[in-house]
């Protein structure tokens, strides 16, 4: 994220109430990358990034704003406090029966892993990728 965005002001494990992962957004070599979208009682977790402004138009361009993806507003909660408004990223064109590559899956879940999500929901990524 660092390299995405320069200088990080803050960052923070927080989830997003009723909103899954989903690995149906295609990307090059037609394997899958992650997505979210709303499915009601699912959790998703994930870090909170504060960044400067001038970050976010960096990352909209790095996603492929509007093309690839679209910035939304949304509620989260931080680990330990009250729901903030977050930015987050949703795949403007899905398709079915896609998998994540092994490098890809992997990267993911080591990230999950260092920023301590609940194991639970390790295991959520894993069965949204066909890996469980």
């Amino acid at each position: 994220m660092l390299a995405r965005t320069g200088k990080i002001l803050e960052e923070h494990n927080a989830s997003l109430p009723n909103y899954e992962v989903r690995f149906n957004k295609k990307v090059r070599g037609g394997t899958a990358g992650a997505n979210i979208q709303p499915s009601s009682g699912k959790t998703v977790h994930g870090v909170l990034y504060k960044v400067e402004e001038g970050a976010m138009r960096s990352l909209d361009r790095y996603e492929g704003v509007p093309e690839h993806y679209r910035r939304i507003e949304v509620q989260v909660t931080p680990e330990g406090g009250q729901p903030v408004p977050a930015q987050i990223y949703i795949a403007s064109k899905l398709e079915k029966g896609l998998r994540p590559s092994p490098a890809y899956l992997q990267a993911m879940l080591d990230g999950a892993g260092e920023h301590n999500l609940p194991a639970s929901y390790i295991g959520e990524i894993k069965s949204a990728a066909g890996a469980a």
